[in-house]
């Protein structure tokens, strides 16, 4: 029987090519998309759910109200991880890990910059990483070993065994190689590719036992059996408990979790990563059912076609289930001749993708999983697609089968088909303007101004041989052309590394506590910067000795400090008390989708960590940058010169919200492909089964422009309806998504408007063209048989 079906599935397929064409590349062109969006999904929820303990780990968050809201943040003080594990029995592990910038790495004369933290036992006792060489929990113990990932040791050391050999770090400290394991996987949030003990930086003093220092993230582990609700209840009040910070409280949040639900508000999880992958998600099913969409609309089209041949089998005995399983066998043939079509365009798109989401993802054709998931997802999607038309075909009764003309209209005389069209279109409206509202986000976003000159400008990470000669190296780079100026700085000036609510000045409310970003510099960071000073001047040690207890301000900060004349006042931060001496106009350092930030620039009482240099305008790019190699090799030698633009650093701020905008679009593309194959297909068909009545008036006098107005009406105004729906629809979502940024733009009327005039035109080409086609057809030749 199987065999008999598929033969005539075969026949049917083979009788109506374009349709069976249609169907085909709609279904696999969904499909691929919505397979390439699988691949992604999958690797997003494995994202650290490898670890053999992944369910009793948990990170430490604490949470604190600040000017009315809750804020939430995962770093902690460094006595709080001991505290924890010693005095909570159901804490089994711990660790802490510092994130750092790139440390300098030597091995004789070569040297580069790898990720790195400082760590403890507990992490590798935790996190199953998978060991090559040595008990990387043992090596952690000692305060002099280096832990190295596969690939970092053969940059060291080549084919060699690392184990026992000495790594210096940043020139400074020789450590010994005690452990070697493979690389971090992809799916892990651990970007790390070297790891140092943490009892080495206690040994440095670079700990202490203060409680208002947050510069490490803590994780703990539970003992089997533990209740997180439990342990919460009492873990609230641990750090008021400990220190003399009463208003914050503290809660473990789960491991697994941490990937895709870290966004929080007033203190609770709101989602984060998980809105994208669920997005996507959707828009991969839309996708796919807008290709499903298209095969039943074509298959009941056909209806009238294929009512003779129902009639005639039912009266020669055959059962429903058997005309059933005769249309499902058709729709099942279609789906495999589909996917075989979407595995030719995954394998195909799979690099291209992989570079856009920026994760190198394991090949799917090479994993058993796959090819039995594909067989299910094959199966399902054909028995979806084909049950429709096969249970409303296979329904027809003899009698009414065997007449010339069938109707699937239903109801209130509103056909399915016309339904499903118009869903298809408010998909393509709803997607259409979305991207619309997405790019207009982001040229907003982009378009800021960051109150930062970010062109021509560079910076580099001090070394201790760089902070040994930090006035020589200084003077020589201001003596080259190609410099315009150099300023040292704690941060880079793309990214905020402090900020504190302690700070005080006159007049300040003991309840009103701001958090307040903190930066340094020596000097010159209103020029090398591209900064508009307000008031005042910028800080130069260099000219002022007193300069480094001076600090620079912003406007929001004069703002948040009421400071009517800034100039001379006194701020307090921790022991030091600080004199105002200029104000400049706001800038941005971290998120620019973000409100300003109040943020205070220090002079150098803090570590100068990064040197800045703007390069003149004009000058040649390369041969200023040879220029200031060279120099650098003079201070800073056998380390290689690793600069970076700060426009592009900015750049990658955007990275997220690109991609977004990307897939976006190339979903959108594909929903209008696919929808405009199937509106093709149903012109087409409408457009024969009408001929006859077509010749008729073009025998009576009608024109060509009134035929093909009177077969593209019909799907015009389904279109039209479909933008009633989906505007609406797109406004209700689309400002909930905007309202998630702090800086934003308004939703603009007139990209309703574009959209829907683009989705009619794309409807009207993709129509009248098989219109004219009918129109133009020589009546003489339509009626000779009449």
């Amino acid at each position: 029987m199987l065999k008999n079906y598929l033969k005539i599935a075969w026949r049917n397929i083979n009788r109506s090519k374009s349709y069976a064409f249609i169907n085909i590349a709609g279904l696999g062109i969904g499909m691929a998309a919505s397979i390439l969006i699988l691949i992604w999904v999958q690797f997003e929820l494995s994202v650290d759910r490898f670890h053999e303990n992944s369910d009793r780990v948990y990170a430490v968050w604490r949470n604190a109200e600040m000017q009315g809201e809750i804020f939430s943040w995962d770093y902690t003080p460094a006595p709080y991880a001991p505290a924890l594990i010693d005095q909570f029995p159901e804490v089994e592990e711990v660790a802490r890990i510092t994130e750092w910038d790139p440390q300098l790495l030597t091995v004789g004369e070569n040297s580069f910059y790898e990720e790195s933290t400082f760590t403890e036992p507990g992490f590798f006792r935790m996190f199953s990483f998978e060991a090559i060489e040595g008990d990387p929990a043992q090596a952690l113990e000692d305060p002099e070993s280096v832990i190295l990932t596969e690939s970092v040791a053969k940059k060291l050391f080549g084919e060699e065994s690392a184990m026992g050999k000495t790594v210096t770090v940043e020139k400074q400290l020789d450590l010994e190689v005690k452990a070697i394991i493979k690389d971090l996987p992809e799916n892990t949030n651990f970007p790390f590719t070297t790891f140092f003990s943490i009892k080495k930086l206690d040994q440095l003093g670079w700990l202490g036992d203060y409680w208002g220092n947050n510069s490490l993230r803590t994780f703990a582990m539970l003992r089997e059996g533990s209740s997180l609700a439990s342990f919460n209840e009492k873990f609230n009040g641990f750090t008021a408990k400990n220190s003399e910070y009463d208003d914050i409280s503290d809660f473990l949040f789960p491991f697994e979790d941490l990937h895709l639900y870290s966004k929080f508000e007033n203190g609770q999880s709101v989602g984060g990563k998980i809105e994208l992958i669920r997005m996507f998600g959707i828009v991969s099913v839309l996708v796919l059912f807008i290709a499903g969409i298209n095969f039943v609309n074509l298959s009941t089209a056909q209806s009238d076609r294929r009512a003779k041949e129902v009639g005639i089998r039912k009266i020669s005995g055959a059962g429903k289930g058997m005309l059933i399983g005769q249309f499902l066998a058709e729709s099942t043939l279609i789906a495999i001749a589909a996917y075989l079509f979407a595995i030719v365009l995954v394998s195909l798109s799979f690099p291209w993708f992989r570079d856009l989401i920026g994760q190198d993802f394991a090949n799917p054709f090479t994993q058993p999983f796959f090819w039995g998931a594909s067989l299910i997802y094959v199966l399902l999607i054909g028995v979806l697609a084909g049950s429709y038309p096969a249970f409303l075909m296979s329904a027809y009764r003899p009698a009414i089968a065997l007449k010339t003309k069938m109707d699937s209209r239903r109801g209130f005389g509103v056909k399915p088909r016309e339904v499903l069209v118009v869903f298809q279109f408010a998909v393509v409206v709803i997607l259409i303007s979305s991207v619309w509202i997405v790019r207009d986000q982001m040229n907003f976003v982009q378009n800021r101004d960051l109150g930062l000159n970010k062109d021509n400008l560079i910076f580099h990470p001090i070394t201790q041989s760089i902070r040994n000669n930090k006035e020589a190296l200084r003077n020589e780079l201001l003596a080259l052309p190609a410099v315009n100026s150099v300023s040292y700085t704690f941060s880079p000036l793309t990214e905020i590394y402090s900020d504190t609510n302690e700070m005080k000045w006159q007049g300040k409310d003991a309840d009103f506590k701001p958090s307040i970003s903190r930066m340094g510099t020596d000097a010159n960071l209103v020029e090398t910067a591209g900064m508009e000073l307000i008031a005042g001047r910028d800080i130069d040690i260099y000219t002022y000795a007193s300069d480094s207890l001076s600090v620079l301000i912003n406007e929001t900060t004069a703002k948040i400090m009421g400071f009517d004349d800034p100039i001379g006042q006194i701020i307090q931060d921790d022991e030091y008390e600080f004199t105002v001496v200029g104000v400049v106009k706001d800038f941005i350092m971290d998120s620019p989708f973000d409100e300003v930030k109040p943020i205070v620039v220090i002079g150098p009482e803090r570590d100068l960590n990064f040197i800045h240099i703007r390069i003149s305008e004009g000058e040649n790019l390369q041969q200023a940058l040879a220029s200031m190699e060279s120099i650098f090799g003079k201070f800073n030698p056998d380390a290689p010169f690793e600069y970076r633009f700060v426009d592009e650093q900015h750049a990658k701020k955007f990275r997220a919200q690109q991609r977004t905008a990307l897939l976006t679009s190339i979903f959108t593309g594909i929903a209008v492909v696919i929808s405009c194959m199937g509106l093709f297909g149903l012109a087409t068909f409408i457009a024969e089964r009408r001929k006859k009545e077509i010749s008729v008036r073009k025998v009576m006098g009608a024109t060509v422009s009134s035929l093909v107005a009177l077969i593209s009406t019909e799907f015009t105004r389904l279109v039209i309806i479909s933008v009633v729906i989906g505007i609406p629809v797109t406004w209700y979502f689309m400002s909930d998504w905007l309202n998630t940024f702090a800086y934003r733009t308004d939703l603009r009327w007139t990209i309703f408007i574009w959209t829907g005039s683009l989705t009619l035109i794309i409807a009207l080409l993709t129509v009248s063209s098989q219109a004219i086609k009918a129109a133009l057809v020589n009546p003489a030749k339509t009626l000779k048989s009449e």
